[in-house]
Parts: C-alpha cells; structure tokens; sequence
C-alpha cells in the first residue's frame, strides 16, 4: 500500500518534470531560431503600447505654443504620466521572452528624449527606439531590420509596413485619445486586435 502510494507520487513527479523539459525545450527551440534568423517585431508607441494623451494635454497647458521644441520636450519628459496599454505590452514582453528584437516607433521628435529611451531600455535597445518625425520615412526603417510584424494604430504606419513587407495588425485607440484622424479600423483589410484599447 505505502511502496504503491510512493511510486504514484514519483510517476506524478517525472510526468510534471517531463512536460517542464518539453516545454522548455520547445522554448528554447523557438528562441534559438528567431535569435539566430535576427527577427524583429515594432510597436507604436503613441496609443500603440501607451496611452500618451496625459503628456500631450501636459504639454499643451504646459506651453504657449503647441508642437514647438519646448512642446516636445515636455511630451518626451512626461512619459511617467502615461498609461500602459496592457495587451499590447503583454505582446511586447511576450515577444521578447520568445527572443524576437522589439522595436518601438514614435511619431514624434527626439527633443529631450533620451530618458524616454532610458525608460524603455529592458524591452527595446537604444538603436531600436525610432522617433520617426527626426528621421522620416518609416519604411525605411521596417526594411533597415528584419521586422516580421508590425502593431500599430495609424492607417499612414500601417501602410508603410506594408510597403515594407511586414506584417501589420491594429492596436485600438483608446476613445479618449487627443488623436482622431489617421485612424481607421479594419478599413485596410488588417487584423484589429479585440480589447487592444486598454
């Protein structure tokens, strides 16, 4: 009776253990070809993997003049008053687990933005960190890496992936985002990610 209750015990233990090997296993497959092959993901960051509305409305009391170098200043410094966007950056972290480069994208400039790259240097490297109003052309950029998916928010980035051969999904604007135009979902035949708002 006590040698067959030990033995189940043990089998139980070895076919837990086992499923852990395998999964680890299959994890490490996985990790190892995507960090071999150098696959890369990007996500937008305004309304893509954050709510940044807060530091908009920031800047624009903070500043006489909007969308000046001292406007963007502020928005880039601000970057503690925005709000994650939670699936979106269960996706990102989850990306990187799995050892795919994640990129993200601002459709801003870099006026003072050093410490916003600081404060997202665990997901992304410095040189991965776009802010596209200094350098332009975004697809130039999906092209310069080997992006396989894109997840962003505006018709004009996905577009651009497009162009670029990169696989692009919609990532919902929160309603109470200060960005209404560009914005169009599932208008361009992508896949919109449900729930993706939050």
């Amino acid at each position: 009776m006590v040698l067959k209750a030990v033995r189940a015990k043990t089998e139980a233990a070895w076919t837990t253990t086992k499923k852990i090997l395998a999964l680890m296993s299959c994890w490490g497959l996985i990790f190892s070809m995507v960090t071999i092959t150098k696959l890369a993901v990007a996500f937008e960051y305004d309304d893509g993997l954050v709510f940044s509305t807060p530091a908009y409305v920031k800047a624009f009391a903070s500043v006489q003049q909007p969308f000046t170098p001292q406007f963007w200043s502020v928005v880039n410094r601000s970057y503690d008053i925005e709000k994650p966007k939670y699936l979106a950056q269960a996706l990102a972290w989850t990306f990187r687990l799995f050892g795919f480069k994640v990129a993200i994208i601002a459709d801003r400039p870099s006026t003072e933005g050093e410490a916003l790259r600081k404060e997202w240097r665990r997901l992304t490297p410095k040189t991965l960190f776009f802010f596209a109003a200094d350098r332009g052309d975004k697809k130039s950029f999906f092209e310069r890496t080997n992006f396989v998916l894109f997840l962003g928010d505006c018709d004009s980035a996905i577009m651009a992936a497009r162009k670029a051969g990169v696989y692009a999904v919609r990532v919902r604007r929160s309603p109470k985002s200060y960005q209404k135009e560009d914005y169009h979902p599932g208008t361009l035949g992508e896949l919109v990610i449900p729930f993706s708002q939050y």
